[in-house]
């Protein structure tokens, strides 16, 4: 698995990444954010997004992911792959593929309302990147 939950919290769900490199964990976050959706194993890569935001470290990442669950809300969208296009100190831009959610074909999960900034970590760690995101649900 190339994330873990964060179990120590409560009334919420958490995600925590690791990558060698800030895009490969961004990308992680991502698809860990819409793995505790729907199991993105089931998600095909038929359609593309790109997504950008500007904003702070760690703060960078958290909105990120607040974009896509807009994408989420907005079209329906699930993403399996993802691709940074971009990453500056205070941008990001990336491309998402996937596919339009169906419930026939993708189980349900949790409902993430928005990644929130409490015990928000971007950080290297010796050689590789960790990340933490905590989710209000």
């Amino acid at each position: 698995m190339f994330y873990e939950t964060i179990d120590d919290i409560t009334a919420d769900a958490g995600i925590r990444v690791w990558g060698n490199s800030l895009e490969d964990v961004f990308c992680k976050a991502l698809l860990a954010t819409f793995n505790e959706m729907t199991d993105i194993a089931t998600v095909e890569k038929k359609e593309s997004y790109e997504i950008q935001v500007r904003s702070p470290l760690p703060f960078l990442l958290a909105d990120l992911i607040n974009e896509a669950i807009v994408l989420h809300e907005s079209k329906g969208f699930v993403a399996s792959e993802c691709e940074v296009l971009k990453l500056e100190d205070d941008s990001v831009k990336v491309r998402l593929r996937g596919e339009k959610f169906d419930p026939q074909k993708h189980p349900s999960k949790l409902v993430i309302k928005a990644a929130t900034y409490h015990r928000l970590k971007v950080a290297k760690e010796g050689e590789r990147y960790v990340a933490e995101v905590i989710f209000d649900i």
